[in-house]
């Protein structure tokens, strides 16, 4: 192994939490009240909710029909206005695949229906993109220069970078690029840029680590392994004694690791009272991917494969996360000989 698929897996890792933490910063900017120091109880914050487009836009450029949209995040203030937002880690190289990318922005400019309000409406709301500061100057050259043209917004529109600093306190720093917020608090705070502590965020959001994009392979097996399959496994009276490479059998289902991890890691704690559209995440087929390798590693067996059952050998690693990438990293690497084995074909 050379190490290239490894570092890939852990860039990929990285980039997701990224995405999770600038999901949860953001919507932090209208739930928490600097004044009283607490969350906010009339401000909902929803994330991947299923919205019904209005008879103009259900209908994409494509000619495909539209049945919801799932914006990354969502806010619902007590002035029955809110904010529809997407977060992007990473673009494509080719410019020509971001009409793409603010095309979904352009159909959230839309009449929506199924906001966790009264009427499942909204007076107004704003669209904000969320985008990593080292695409931030690009994607703003983007949008200027095809905005009135391709790209086009009858609601308010902004563009917020975001960043990471892994100094000694480690903080996410939020800015706005482009366009403004209607919110007057949030948006002097962006406008101005702010620094978010890491420790804020994670007190607060503490258990949410996964939302409605698939997380990378390793991730989730970590999040199986060490979350579900382990907790089964110390009910066992032989767990406390286990040594090294010895193994416990587990039997667990595919419906049973979407229920744990939906309500333990998902973002189900801010939509526990306006549940009606919002999906389990992870979906079935994600959960049965990550079974599918266990099975593939020697770790585990189907019982009963169309059923999602499954039999994983539960053992002890030393760094759970680190086992499954080096795992998945073989899939990586030999993928890679196979592409450059094409290529000198």
């Amino acid at each position: 192994m050379n190490g290239n698929g490894k570092q890939r897996i852990l860039d990929e890792i990285d980039n997701y939490q990224d995405s999770v933490f600038a999901i949860i910063g953001f919507i932090n900017f209208y739930r928490f009240d600097d004044a009283a120091g607490e969350m906010r109880s009339d401000v909902v914050a929803f994330q991947g909710r299923k919205l019904t487009p209005s008879s103009e836009k259900a209908v994409n450029s494509d000619g495909n029909a539209v049945k919801y949209l799932t914006p990354d995040l969502g806010v619902l203030l007590p002035t029955n206005s809110g904010v529809l937002g997407e977060v992007k880690r990473s673009f494509p190289s080719e410019e020509q695949y971001w009409f793409d990318d603010f095309g979904q922005l352009m159909a959230y400019d839309d009449d929506l229906l199924g906001w966790p309000s009264a009427t499942g409406t909204v007076a107004s709301h704003d669209v904000a993109l969320i985008v990593h500061q080292a695409r931030g100057k690009a994607v703003c050259r983007f949008y200027d220069k095809h905005h009135g043209n391709k790209i086009q917004f009858q609601r308010p529109f902004c563009i917020v970078e975001f960043n990471r600093s892994n100094e000694r306190q480690a903080y996410f720093f939020f800015r706005t690029a482009v366009g403004h917020l209607t919110d007057v608090s949030v948006n002097a705070k962006l406008e101005n840029g702010v620094q978010v502590p890491m420790w804020a965020l994670t007190r607060a959001y503490s258990e949410i680590k996964i939302y409605d994009n698939e997380p990378p392979l390793a991730y989730l097996l970590y999040l199986i392994w060490e979350h579900v399959i382990n907790a089964k496994a110390s009910e066992n009276p032989k767990y406390a004694g286990l040594r090294k490479r010895q193994r416990l059998g587990v039997e667990l289902s595919v419906d049973e690791v979407v229920v744990e991890l939906h309500e333990k890691f998902s973002f189900h704690q801010l939509h526990k009272q306006t549940s009606d559209r919002q999906p389990k995440i992870p979906n079935q087929e994600w959960v049965k991917r990550a079974f599918d390798r266990l099975v593939k590693a020697g770790e585990a067996e189907w019982v009963d494969r169309a059923e999602g059952r499954l039999k994983a050998q539960f053992s002890r690693h030393d760094d759970v996360l680190a086992h499954f990438v080096e795992i998945c990293a073989v899939d990586e690497d030999l993928a890679g000989q196979l592409n450059l084995f094409e290529e000198n074909r």
